[in-house]
């Protein structure tokens, strides 16, 4: 079992998002400041991962982006059993609706945001954080 806890600025226009783990759907709806879900695991660090997706969708650009007001999420923090590392929220990549990938964590357009990790926690992210696995 592992403690998954999200923290997002949420920023103008009501950003919906849908946030799913190993393919359950968590949450569907307009994006909150925090996030917490307790949830099974798959065990192993490079061979069974762990997937945690964060799906921006509903963004119209024409009615949703107006001079400095921008409908999008930014992920602050990305807690594992309340453990993080400095960067882990530039870990995943967000592959936007136009087909681009990025390294970012602030989710403007709409796309689907991937994070995967490795069990047990603890091990795969003192891997990433002396090592870089």
């Amino acid at each position: 079992m592992i403690n998954i806890h999200l923290e997002f600025e949420v920023l103008a226009f009501d950003p919906a998002v849908e946030i799913s783990f190993n393919g359950e759907s968590l949450y569907k709806g307009v994006a909150k400041k925090s996030f917490n879900f307790y949830k099974n695991v798959k065990f192993g660090l490079k061979e069974e991962r762990n997937t945690l997706e964060i799906k921006r969708y509903g963004k119209n650009y024409n009615k949703h982006q107006s001079g400095d007001k921008d409908q999008a999420v930014i992920i602050k923090d990305i807690k594992l059993n309340d453990m993080s590392f400095p960067h882990i929220t530039t870990h995943g990549q967000f592959v936007t609706d136009k087909n681009e990938t990025l390294k970012t964590n602030y989710l403007g357009h709409n796309g689907v945001y991937t994070f995967t990790f490795g069990h047990p926690v603890e091990t795969w992210i003192t891997n990433h954080m002396y090592v870089g696995m």
